[in-house]
């Protein structure tokens, strides 16, 4: 029995190692909302609104990022994505921190199977006093301080969702090999079973060819024997054929002496009778 080819065993079990992420394929994310070319001024509320191709079919999270011109964040969020139509939405505003100063502005989003997409927007941030507003930096630090609170939320979420997935995988991954192992014994018992079914099936071919060839010298020794029989039968007809001829021919010899020892006997009687008278 040959044994598996190493290459071939580690092609099923990468194989079965990569089916759950295969499961998982990374798509894309497109924006509807803001549109391209969208534009903003001070303190406003918008929408980021987009569509998961191919779509999730299970629960799945969505986690957004805006960012300023200088890659600073300036709002971030994770929103749940339906699973059917892998629609998600997120309201917000902009303005409310000194990081949204005048520029163009970056939306990148990506979901927790690796779907990613991003968009842009400009803002214009309104004329600001040139005297220290006490309010207003307070207000500043209460939005810096939301944005923390909201960027720590995102990561959390992600962190649990990366955590899920990966002992997931490992959990699949464990059921995959034991699945192969126990494929690769049954086949191993199998191909044991079949080569020892091989061998009884050659022995008995074998035997069958030993029968085979007795019979073989047997139908031709009789073959033999019915020739011989089939000689005598005809020297036995020959035989008799001649047989046949001498006794005709005895018959016919005895028929004419008869005949002629019966004339010669009306002869004789005829000559007695004569002489008598």
């Amino acid at each position: 029995m040959k044994p598996i080819p190493t290459l071939v065993a580690a092609a099923l079990v990468l194989a079965l190692v990569l089916s759950p992420m295969v499961a998982f394929a990374a798509g894309s994310i497109t924006f509807s909302s803001p549109t391209a070319g969208s534009s903003f001024k001070g303190t406003q509320s918008y929408t980021i609104a987009g569509t998961i191709s191919p779509v999730p079919g299970q629960v799945d999270n969505v986690f957004i990022s805006v960012k300023n011109a200088g890659g600073n964040t300036v709002d971030a969020a994770e929103v749940s994505a339906n699973p059917t139509t892998g629609a998600f939405s997120y309201s917000t505003v902009t303005g409310g921190n000194s990081y949204w100063t005048t520029g163009t502005y970056s939306i990148t989003a990506y979901d927790s199977y690796g779907a990613t997409g991003s968009t842009s927007f400009t803002y214009t941030s309104p004329t600001s006093s040139t005297s220290y507003n006490v309010t207003q930096a307070l207000v500043d630090i209460q939005g810096n301080l939301t944005q923390i609170k909201s960027e720590l939320t995102a990561l959390t979420a992600m962190q649990s969702t990366m955590q899920s997935d990966l002992k997931g995988n490992f959990t699949a991954l464990s059921s995959a090999l034991t699945s192969i192992t126990n494929q690769l014994n049954t086949l191993t018992t199998n191909l044991g079973t079949v080569t020892t079914n091989l061998g009884t099936v050659q022995t008995d071919v074998t035997n069958m060819q030993g029968q085979l060839t007795t019979i073989s010298n047997n139908i031709t020794t009789l073959n033999s024997a019915v020739q011989a029989a089939q000689a005598a039968a005809t020297a036995a007809q020959t035989a008799a054929n001649n047989a046949n001829s001498a006794v005709s021919s005895t018959q016919t010899y005895v028929l004419v002496v008869a005949v002629l020892a019966a004339i010669t006997l009306v002869l004789e009687l005829a000559i007695l009778v004569r002489k008598l008278s």
